[in-house]
């Protein structure tokens, strides 16, 4: 590879007592370094753009069932009414959760292997040629295998975008960036429904055909910018040890114009991998259930998985369906307006998940959810008046507004950061299984609790995703630390020190007092650095 160097030495200790002192969060400067980032930014946003395809794959099954040529094309007369069955339904949204379980562990195997570009490449191809299969579908098998195919590209995307932009960006701003991972669902899911909107006018095939051809846009686009996209800075040191090559992409991610901004995070990611490697060697998938790591790892999955279980794949994946199930008029307009509302929250939490933090977004965001779901619930058991009919609108509204701007923002990025960062690329995986493996479960369950020739609950499946809620809510209260403005390396710490998940932000308080003590200050640069070195072997 042209521009190898020899790889970045292992540190001295006193390297490794600066390292683990390297408090870079900058709280105050934070948004002043997003706004001088905005290529950055950019790239951020391109990190996760193929992923907008999800966004439509989880709701088009309730945008499509309602129209009438989609259920003549794949369905069967049922009381007069074209239906199609529920368990073609259920092996579709099922076959699509494996294929991403699947395509996540592949993207993990590329990362590390061939580099990130590389593997966001291959899965965006991956999601056109599904894409193409569904287009292409005029029989339920064929839309299986289309799905399943785009589902493992997405599987891929998903594992990729939180890894490369969480081991690129600044410490002080991950969570905003994460961000990202849900917003490029959200956008999707908008867009679908303006276009279902304005595509159920067309006559025949053409009104269910006109969403599915609608998901190219984004892999394509993907890969058009292919060229001018830069590689990850982190992996090239941590793979070749290439210290040219990752300043020159480190540039290229950043900007020519942020010199100083370039020089502090190059400086903090050849500490990141010096650390590392010193302390890790080279690591397996067997680590993630290694002493601390195991409780790191079960908290990127089960954290991931709480979205599922608290309703997503009920009211983002058959709203406009439902809807129209239990009698509630303009079914279109319902399912317009959660996204519209889901976009609103969205945008809020990038503020509030960096000024507010993860852990009060999560915990308060699913209680206040499973109180709006056993309500929904309750109401099913009323008269499909007027009055039971706009209560049970207003809380479909109230809790899409409350989940993309709680626990949609907060869990995919506490889920993508909690992890120690050798094993990123392992552990990413298993927040695409968590999410889209739970996903499965209910999305194959769906169609049978809902649909009018099966289970035919109404709004009373409210009670379902309610419970389920409850026990994620005694679980993420009890288990779910506080992750804001913490540097990976005091991640570890806490971990390794056995702190008290609900006492995160005393317990580093505690520890930075201990390091100020001791004369370690704040490492910003690379002069600093240098100079925090010096005075650890003095001490």
């Amino acid at each position: 590879m042209s521009g190898f160097t020899q790889p970045v030495p292992p540190p001295t200790e006193p390297q490794l007592a600066s390292a683990q002192m390297l408090r870079v969060s900058q709280a105050e400067n934070r948004w002043k370094t997003l706004f001088a980032s905005k290529t950055f930014m950019f790239w951020s946003f391109y990190s996760f753009m193929s992923l907008i395809v999800l966004g439509f794959d989880l709701s088009i099954p309730g945008q499509v069932l309602a129209m009438p040529a989609f259920n003549q094309q794949f369905g069967y007369l049922y009381n007069g009414t074209w239906v199609t069955p529920a368990l073609w339904q259920s092996l579709w949204n099922g076959m699509t959760a494996i294929a991403q379980c699947i395509g996540a562990l592949c993207s993990s195997w590329i990362c590390n292997k061939f580099g990130r570009r590389a593997s966001y490449a291959f899965s965006s191809a991956i999601c056109i040629v599904g894409v193409g299969i569904q287009f292409a579908s005029r029989d339920w098998k064929l839309m299986m295998v289309g799905k399943a195919i785009n589902g493992f590209g997405l599987g891929g995307c998903f594992c990729f975008g939180p890894l490369y932009v969480g081991e690129n960006c600044f410490p002080e701003l991950r969570g905003f960036y994460l961000v990202f991972l849900n917003s490029s669902i959200v956008y999707g899911q908008l867009f679908l429904a303006l276009s279902a909107k304005w595509s159920a006018g067309l006559s025949g095939n053409a009104s269910w055909l006109t969403l599915i051809g609608m998901q190219w846009i984004f892999p394509v686009a993907t890969i058009a910018l292919m060229p001018w996209y830069p590689e990850s800075p982190y992996w090239i040191l941590s793979k070749y040890g290439d210290l040219p090559r990752a300043e020159r992409e480190l540039t290229r991610l950043y900007g020519k114009q942020n010199d100083g901004l370039i020089k502090r995070r190059f400086t903090e990611l050849q500490v990141e991998v010096a650390v590392i490697t010193n302390l890790s060697q080279e690591v397996t998938v067997k680590d993630c259930f290694r002493g601390s790591n195991w409780s790191r790892t079960c908290l990127t999955f089960l954290c991931g998985s709480t979205q599922q279980v608290i309703g997503t794949s009920f009211i983002f994946g058959y709203v406009r369906y439902w809807a129209s199930l239990i009698g509630i008029q303009q079914p279109f307009d319902v399912s317009i307006g959660v996204f519209v509302l889901g976009f609103v929250g969205n945008s809020i939490a990038f503020y509030t998940i960096e000024r507010i933090g993860r852990r009060p977004l999560i915990v308060h965001g699913l209680l206040l959810m499973w109180i709006l779901l056993l309500l929904i619930g309750g109401l099913g058991f009323a008269d499909k008046n007027h009055a039971a009919l706009s209560a049970v609108t207003a809380f479909l509204f109230i809790w899409a507004f409350i989940y993309q701007t709680t626990l949609g923002a907060g869990a995919l990025s506490f889920s993508s950061e909690i992890s120690d960062l050798s094993l990123r690329a392992y552990t990413q995986p298993l927040v695409t299984i968590g999410n889209a493996g739970v996903g499965w479960i209910f999305g194959f369950t769906c169609p049978y609790m809902i649909n009018p020739d099966e289970g035919n609950l109404g709004a009373r499946v409210g009670l379902v995703f309610g419970f389920f809620g409850v026990l994620a809510y005694v679980y993420v209260y009890f288990y779910v630390p506080e992750t804001k403005d913490l540097t990976y390396t005091e991640l570890s710490y806490l971990f390794d020190s056995k702190a008290n998940r609900r006492h995160f932000p005393e317990a580093i308080a505690k520890h930075r007092a201990e390091l100020d003590e001791m004369g370690i200050k704040e490492v910003t640069g690379e002069d600093d650095l240098k100079e925090a070195i010096v005075h650890v072997e003095r001490v």
